[in-house]
């Protein structure tokens, strides 16, 4: 991992950037961005542009047994278990378990680095230790949930931690009665309402 200073800070404090980054390519074209912003706001103009949203990528795996199973003898089949793709933010340090395998280009750092300076939010990034921590309370949490009592957890790291930069739209316009501006999931058009204002008095 890298040591890179904080340009946004005012403190000593660095950011901790990781060794390998990709860009993810977006599912969700501009168009459709648009037309996210148009089902909120009708007949609206507005403007759309791309912004990457830095995060923490790391896949573990995770194997049960029963308390009691005999050891598997030399030479056998061991299960592979199940491997799992766990997305942390590199902003709130909040993660999630990912339906899907990260694939994008190969970039430089310095882009993690710039989109992460960025922005403005403040408040504790989170380091590789903490990354690790939180992918590994996710996996177990979730096979807690699907396994028999009585049976063993055993979760280990398949890929290291990585930098992945995940696109967005952010969306900006108005129509005769509101102007708003709504962030896009360019993954999957889920969005979120950043800012609404009324132009118009009833």
């Amino acid at each position: 991992m890298r040591e890179h200073s904080d340009s946004g800070s005012t403190g000593q404090s660095s950011l901790i950037a990781p060794d390998a980054v990709l860009k993810l390519a977006p599912n969700i074209t501009a168009a459709e961005a648009l037309a996210v912003f148009r089902r909120k706001l009708p007949e609206a103009e507005a403007e759309v542009r791309e912004v990457l949203h830095p995060f923490w990528w790391t896949a573990l795996r995770a194997r049960t047994r029963g308390l009691f199973a005999r050891s598997a003898k030399p030479g056998s089949a061991v299960s592979p278990g199940q491997r799992m793709n766990v997305l942390v933010n590199a902003y709130s340090g909040k993660g999630f378990i990912a339906d899907f395998e990260p694939r994008g280009e190969a970039v430089a750092v310095a882009e993690w680095v710039d989109a992460f300076d960025s922005s403005d939010q403040a408040g504790p990034h989170p380091g590789v230790d903490q990354v690790r921590r939180t992918a590994r309370s996710l996996v177990r949490t979730k096979v807690v949930k699907t396994v028999k009592l009585g049976m063993v957890i055993s979760i280990d790291e398949a890929a290291a931690p990585s930098g992945v930069l995940k696109p967005n739209w952010i969306v900006t316009g108005a129509n005769e009665r509101y102007s708003a501006t709504i962030l896009v999931d360019g993954l999957d058009s889920s969005h979120y309402i950043v800012r609404v204002e009324k132009l118009v008095q009833d």
